[in-house]
């Protein structure tokens, strides 16, 4: 039989005009608002599950929606972890400092957990709160070389698998400290997308008159200009080398398509495809072979 209860006018929680749905109570509330007050109602009984605080869903059991449905696969709602008012609070790792976002942990903190099984991160090992200031006292400490100029971070700070020095800066992840002395030239901090680039084109370099700011793009240039790009059988997918380039602009033979030319035998006999043979022919690729 259908329902012909009149709806409210307006939703008893939020005033905004009720929706007409069964599930809603004849229309009392808009959908969200009596998802709220089931899990608020201050009618209901606070649910029995320690340290919980929710409301008890309607109906003979003594659990909030969310322990229920936890007791209902079989889990102990008592084990499972509870989420705690984050807003304006601090982490709770003394030494880190950050404001709380996860269970009363910042990012980083919350993040290691998670890696580290679960484990509690105030065990974690204390990182050296060093400010950019200090940071960059200890870049200005490093003796120059006396040829390239280039002061290498070398004893002085970590090095990454690229071979740019890297340390953690106030107590956050580690990041590049070329990066953290091209934004002190800066005076503001890098963009994101933006590259600490080094005249000296030497990674362990620090040296803040050997760093500019640039975008991937200027990176690229730069490196193209300066020759250390991957050209030729530099490039380690190349299939060419010079002296089969030259062969091939030797013994190419003009045509209309490839049937009239012969850029499919060539394209066969060397073991790529014809596109590539039309680069080599138009110097497309391969420009430095004359």
């Amino acid at each position: 039989m259908a329902d012909t209860t009149t709806p409210a006018s307006s939703c008893e929680v939020c005033a905004k005009p009720a929706e007409l749905d069964n599930r809603l109570k004849g229309g009392a509330h808009i959908r969200y608002c009596y998802q709220w007050r089931r899990r608020n109602n201050p009618t209901r009984p606070v649910c029995t599950t320690p340290k919980c605080g929710r409301r008890a869903r309607a109906g003979s059991t003594d659990l909030c929606d969310r322990c229920y449905q936890r007791a209902q696969r079989g889990n102990d709602p008592a084990a499972r972890a509870f989420h705690q008012a984050n807003k304006g609070k601090a982490c709770r790792v003394e030494w880190c400092g950050e404001g709380a976002t996860h269970l009363g942990w910042c990012v980083d903190c919350y993040a290691w957990s998670r890696r580290n099984g679960d484990a509690d991160p105030t065990g974690r090992r204390y990182r050296y709160n060093r400010s950019a200031e200090d940071i960059l006292a200890l870049v200005m400490a490093i003796e120059p070389d006396p040829v390239t100029g280039c002061r290498e971070a070398h004893g002085v700070f970590s090095i990454d698998a690229y071979g740019y020095p890297i340390a953690s800066v106030a107590g956050k992840a580690s990041t590049r400290i070329t990066r953290v002395v091209v934004a002190h030239n800066l005076g503001r901090p890098m963009k994101r997308a933006t590259h600490a680039c080094h005249t000296c084109d030497n990674p362990p370099c620090v040296e803040p008159t050997h760093l500019w700011e640039g975008s991937p793009a200027d990176n690229s240039r730069d490196r193209d200009t300066k020759g250390r790009g991957a050209h030729g059988q530099g490039n380690g997918r190349a299939r060419l080398d010079p002296a089969k380039v030259r062969d091939i602009r030797a013994r190419y033979i003009p045509g209309t398509n490839q049937h009239d030319s012969n850029i499919a035998s060539l394209a066969a006999e060397f073991g790529v495809k014809p596109q590539a043979i039309r680069d080599v022919v138009h110097s497309r690729t391969w420009k430095r072979v004359q």
